[in-house]
Order: structure tokens, then C-alpha cells, then sequence
């Protein structure tokens, strides 16, 4: 995605949404070194089993473990989504059959980020948007901070009108 491609209503709405994510963390530097810290977790922080990855600032916690395949699948669709608009767009049946999988799996599943400092109240979301019947998507937050290279992070916080 690009940011430079959004609406200014989209590029201002996602502003404040990170900026107050941000905040909720103890501040831009704390978010951003959350999500250079998760980059440089190898294998990728989501496959944690414990389903908990500890950063220098805090941690970040999901009900349950993400397994390689279901991730792998979780990306598929992201890159899928990202060209098409959605995710189960132009896909065969096996290809089908695992992102409807992945989606059943994923879809109930809230990470919340816990910072240390203890007057931070953190923040939680969703893997899967379903707000829109027939159109789930992967939640825009949840690209940023897992999947999107931090420059699209530090570009948004940025922003201003």
C-alpha cells in the first residue's frame, strides 16, 4: 500500500488512529521500535507458540498460536488483497479451501499490545476487519505493525493536513 494513494480523509483518519496507538504505548519512538523489534524477530514474532512475544518496551499477546501454514496463508491473502481488493479474489479451490481456513482461525483472534510503563494503557485489535458482510479484510493496523516495512509507519505518523 501507499500511502501517498489514500484520500486525505484516509491518510488523516489513519493519523490519528496511529498517532493515538502510538501514544497508548508511551510515544512514536516506543511504537516504533515495537515494530523494528518484530522485524527482527526470526522465525516471525506471530509464531510464537506461547502466543506472547516479549519487545524491549512491553509485550504483545493473541489467544492463540498462529501456525506457519495458516501465517503463510494470512500472507497470500494479504498480497492478494492488496492487488485485487480482496483477498478471495481469482483464487482456485485449494487456495480457497486454506484462506477460508485461515479466516475461521484468525477471525475471533484480538492481539493487544501491553507497554511496561504501567500509566500506558496499551491497545488491542483485530487480525481480521469483518465489519463489512461478505468483505473481510486484514485489519490496516495489523499490516502496519506486522507486515509493512516501518517507513510506511514513521510516513503516517508525519502526516499533517
Amino acid at each position: 500500500m501507499n500511502f501517498n494513494d489514500l484520500s486525505n480523509e484516509e491518510k488523516q483518519q489513519l493519523h490519528v488512529e496511529l498517532t493515538n496507538n502510538a501514544d497508548s504505548v508511551g510515544g512514536k519512538n516506543f511504537f516504533l521500535q515495537m515494530i523494528e523489534d518484530i522485524r527482527e524477530e526470526k522465525p516471525k514474532a506471530l509464531l510464537n507458540k506461547t502466543a506472547t512475544f516479549h519487545y524491549k518496551q512491553g509485550k504483545i499477546e493473541w489467544q492463540k498460536s498462529i501456525f506457519k501454514d495458516t501465517l503463510t496463508s494470512l500472507y497470500d491473502g494479504m498480497r492478494r488483497e492488496e492487488k485485487t481488493g480482496d483477498m478471495l479474489n481469482g483464487i482456485n479451490p485449494k487456495e480457497y479451501k486454506a484462506a477460508m481456513n485461515m479466516m475461521r482461525a484468525l477471525k475471533p483472534v484480538k492481539v493487544s499490545v501491553i507497554p511496561k510503563p504501567e500509566e500506558c494503557d496499551g491497545f488491542s485489535m483485530e487480525i481480521l476487519d469483518a465489519s463489512e458482510e461478505k468483505k473481510t479484510k486484514i485489519s490496516l493496523m495489523f499490516k502496519i505493525i506486522f507486515f509493512y516495512n516501518v517507513t510506511f509507519a514513521k510516513t503516517v505518523l508525519e502526516y499533517k493536513e
